[in-house]
């Protein structure tokens, strides 16, 4: 096989059926709204770096300021996370809250996206859904007084699965391709490095440096100030 791929004859070519499943990993917290009905984004997706959430977080923390949801999502308000960004595009766009509590829209970090298109499954995982500030630490669930004070309508929200799972087929090129696993970048880099047990860790370097550690089945809190 190296020998005709190094001759010009191009990489071995395999088909769906050569698959035992597909996995996704994924950018975790950029954000993607779109039209159940059409498939259609109603506006670009807005990525994890860009900032034009920044009075809305400050205006969201009010007099708790940032730490304001942090009990319960395990996170601190910053125009990082995902769930800003839905609110501002549900503010800023026009039409998209009416569409958005008729049903007509469904919200989705770049898995829910994927998944979605390949299945027609609005599903994401447990690591995407704990980067949007709506997910409840102790629930794994999305958090009514989250959602709620962030204005978003709980019927665009995807469902909230296990990373590894059968989520659906895949549809077009893929088809009969079982879609099998979701894991935000980070966790799977944590994952990948094999660090299975409680205080094992792994720092990825590459636009950021981001240090990511097992901490086990229990939430174990910040104690840092930001």
């Amino acid at each position: 096989m190296c020998r005709r791929w190094c001759a010009g004859d191009g990489p071995p070519r395999i088909g769906p059926g050569d698959l035992a499943a597909v996995g996704i990993t994924n950018q975790r917290e950029t954000t993607v709204v779109w039209n159940r009905h059409t498939g259609k984004p109603v506006c670009n997706a807005i990525v994890w770096q860009d900032t034009r959430t920044d009075k809305l977080v400050v205006e969201l923390g009010g007099e708790a300021g940032q730490d304001r949801f942090r009990e319960r999502c395990g996170l601190p308000l910053a125009t990082y996370f995902s769930g800003p960004k839905l609110r501002w595009i549900l503010t800023m766009w026009r039409g998209a809250r009416a569409d958005a509590e008729r049903g007509e829209l469904l919200f989705g970090t770049m898995d829910s996206w994927l998944i979605w298109n390949l299945t027609g499954e609005h599903v994401t995982d447990v690591t995407n859904a704990s980067r949007t500030m709506l997910m409840n630490l102790e629930t794994l669930d999305w958090d009514d007084r989250l959602v709620a004070a962030m204005g978003v309508p709980r019927r665009m929200l995807p469902k909230i699965r296990p990373s590894s799972e059968i989520y659906g087929e895949a549809d077009g090129v893929l088809a009969g391709v079982r879609v099998a696993g979701a894991l935000g970048d980070q966790q799977a880099a944590l994952f990948g490095q094999t660090c299975f047990s409680p205080g094992e860790g792994k720092c990825t370097y590459g636009t950021g440096a981001f240090l990511l550690v097992n901490t086990g089945e229990t939430p174990v809190a910040s104690k840092t100030a930001s």
